[in-house]
């Protein structure tokens, strides 16, 4: 059907109404419409369902004001751009399929219209989440170009027709920041900017008591159920680090004041303290030296900046995006119900994902590429997993923990976690219960985060502690440290065994030196050094060992295989357990806390060559780093039982995991009394 016009006459005849204002539902679908009179619409007082699919509209013909409306279905037109629907600002349902719009349309209506329930009959909450977490994290960001750059030059106000310009002109600097992450969703990045901007200029001539401080620095968090975010208060209280008495034989560094700062919001907070004290440390040769830069307590249960009984697991650096192979600066951090992204160049949290009924033992990262309808995004996804038995898959970038994993999952507590180094979906998890599985977990979707997960490959070890995992790319080998020894697994049974996936992969016992002299081979730190080296130790020996995998490989017999070490490294006799061995493979850089705070590190380049003969000697540490001891100056009461607490509560410190970026500029090791350290390396 074709209509010229609309007219009153046609719409009261076509709804059978009396007059406009009676009208609440309005169907001119497929009526080969080119525009709508926006004077004729203006009189559609109570409209509240408006269809004009199926005909040959533009944007410049929706551009017509309807408060009232709820509903619009206007599919399959000639529509490039979404920006008509902010004059609809009560829209609940929107529907916009078969028109030339890319997915940067779909947040764009999302954020112009803050009732939407539901966009192209797919719910909107993916839409909303993304939308409120992008804005939040962007907007102190646009604030600060704003005043770093531009407020001054427009005391006065924008005027209407340079907005757009200054607009493009802070999205420029915002993306140059890399405030919008890596997501290619242009079009949306730059609307977003535009509203800030707008939000933001109200406010500066408009509202000036309600304006953020340029100071302000909000953490963002969020939470299980919600994905709330809040601004913590923050107040500084001084501290004084001074040299430790039991320390005398290392040569001593210069003690100086800085700065701790606690958020204290008693309500809501991320509530962590940031230390930066300088400790003595040793002037050993070939690593170099290292200082301690930033010291966090941000996994404190409810809050509670006086928790020290919190134990933080484990940490490891974001992998770089540009650059395949290194890290960002951004590490993350697991313990109690928290996981924690800080930044180490600033030490600032960045986000905080807590789980009130959880307790986090492992995490992982992996790059991948997520579903588009153009062309693939590659992003950062990072697992975490715990006491729950549920595997969390959380999307930093945009601050959204996407899934849950728990089909066909663990009996028992997880304790590692550890991506396949080529394949980027498949995760490998072990647990309390023996059980090491295989997962695919998918590729999400852009929009809607739909995928499809499941376990591949389900790998059993007579119901003990799986506490550290190893994939050796050369091989398709994957090598688990556990309560009950050392076993490797054939992985590629998968391409050639599809029969059977469960427990049928090739395997066999890895006999660790000293083997045959102890009663239970506790192997409780495992990590891999180089594509063929690993690092191990075992529960009561005060040595670290490290073995050729390709060497152990090709001694296999009757499903054993005894390791000759290729150099042992002297570490601390002690009697506890779970202290983690780190590093950045290939990097030639091995570290391992102890249950005096210290880091132990050494020098194994020249291991990492094959040709290298095994050497018989005890092995010295390159580098010790011991922990810094620090006393509090302040005045305020319940400051100085902060400060008096932390300093007698770090008295006997075990470090539980260390690890260090691409280039080992930081080291990050975490506590069993709630901190996380971060080491930079000295000029």
């Amino acid at each position: 059907m074709e209509v010229q016009d609309l007219t009153e006459d046609f719409l009261l005849q076509l709804t059978g109404c009396k007059q406009l204002a009676d009208i609440k539902q309005l169907n001119l679908h497929d009526y080969n419409l080119v525009k709508l009179d926006p004077v004729l619409f203006r009189r559609l007082q109570n409209l509240e369902d408006l269809d004009v699919s199926n005909n040959r509209l533009t944007e410049t013909s929706l551009s017509i004001t309807i408060s009232t409306l709820k509903k619009l279905d206007c599919s399959n037109n000639d529509l490039s751009e979404i920006d008509f629907v902010q004059n609809f600002q009560n829209l609940e349902e929107l529907h916009m399929e078969g028109n030339h719009l890319a997915e940067s349309d779909n947040f764009i209506a999302a954020a112009l219209c803050p009732h939407l329930t539901r966009i192209n009959r797919s719910k909107y909450m993916v839409y909303q989440h993304l939308v409120t977490n992008l804005k939040s994290k962007v907007t102190p960001v646009i604030n600060g170009i704003w005043e770093g750059k531009f407020a001054k030059m427009y005391k006065g106000g924008i005027p209407a027709a340079k907005l757009a310009e200054v607009s493009e002109q802070v999205y420029v600097v915002a993306k140059q920041q890399r405030a919008y992450g890596h997501l290619k969703l242009e079009k949306y990045h730059r609307c977003l900017t535009k509203l800030i901007l707008q939000a933001l200029v109200i406010s500066e001539y408009e509202t000036p008591t309600k304006r953020r401080r340029k100071s302000e620095n909000p953490q963002r968090i969020i939470s299980s159920q919600k994905n709330k975010q809040y601004t913590p208060q923050v107040k500084e209280v001084k501290i004084q680090c001074v040299k430790s008495d039991n320390q005398r034989s290392i040569p001593q560094s210069k003690a100086s004041t800085e700065k701790m700062c606690l958020t204290t919001d008693s309500k809501n907070s991320t509530q962590y303290t940031r230390i930066k004290p300088v400790v003595p440390v040793t002037r050993l040769p070939t690593l170099p030296d290292f200082e301690p830069a930033y010291f966090l307590r941000c996994h404190s249960v409810k809050n509670d900046a006086l928790d020290h009984s919190t134990r933080v697991w484990r940490c490891a650096f974001e992998p770089s995006l540009d650059v395949p192979g290194q890290t960002t600066n951004i590490v993350a951090t697991c313990g109690g119900d928290s996981v924690c992204l800080l930044d180490c160049s600033t030490g600032k949290l960045m986000m905080r994902y807590k789980h009130p009924k959880e307790h986090f033992f492992a995490l992982a990262w992996t790059t991948l590429t997520m579903k588009n309808k153009e062309n693939g995004i590659r992003t950062n996804i990072l697992a975490a997993a715990g006491a729950n038995k549920v595997v969390r898959l959380i999307h930093p970038i945009q601050h959204l923990c996407y899934a849950d994993m728990t089909r066909g999952a663990h009996t028992r507590s997880i304790s590692t976690l550890l991506f396949h180094p080529k394949k980027e979906t498949w995760l490998f998890s072990g647990g309390t219960d023996g059980k090491i599985i295989l997962w695919d977990i998918g590729r999400p979707s852009v929009s809607s985060y739909k995928f499809a997960y499941g376990p591949l490959l389900v790998l059993k070890n007579s119901g003990v502690d799986i506490l550290n995992l190893a994939f050796m790319t050369g091989t398709g080998y994957l090598v688990c440290g556990s309560e009950g020894g050392c076993y490797a697994h054939n992985i590629d049974v998968l391409t050639s065994d599809e029969q059977s996936k469960s427990d049928q992969t090739s395997k066999f016992e890895i006999r660790l030196p000293d083997w045959k002299t102890t009663k239970k081979v506790f192997v409780d730190a495992l990590v891999q050094v180089s594509d063929d080296l690993i690092a191990s130790k075992c529960t009561e020996q005060s040595h670290i060992q490290l073995w050729s995998f390709s060497s152990a490989l090709a001694k296999v017999n009757k499903g054993k295989s005894e390791v000759v070490p290729v150099a042992t490294l002297d570490w601390k006799t002690t009697d506890e357990f779970y202290i983690n061995l780190g590093t950045y493979c290939n990097s030639g850089m091995l570290m391992c806390g102890d249950d005096n705070g210290r880091l132990w590190l050494y020098d194994v380049r020249k291991f990492q060559n094959k040709s290298t003969a095994a050497c018989d000697s005890l092995l010295k540490p390159a580098r010790l780093l011991p922990w810094p001891v620090c006393s509090a100056r302040t005045k305020r009461g319940k400051d100085r039982i902060l400060a008096e607490d932390i300093a007698k509560q770090t008295e006997r410190t075990i470090i539980n995991s260390a690890t260090t970026n691409w280039n080992q500029h930081y080291i990050v090791s975490v506590t069993d009394n709630n901190m996380v350290c971060i080491w930079t390396k000295t000029r």
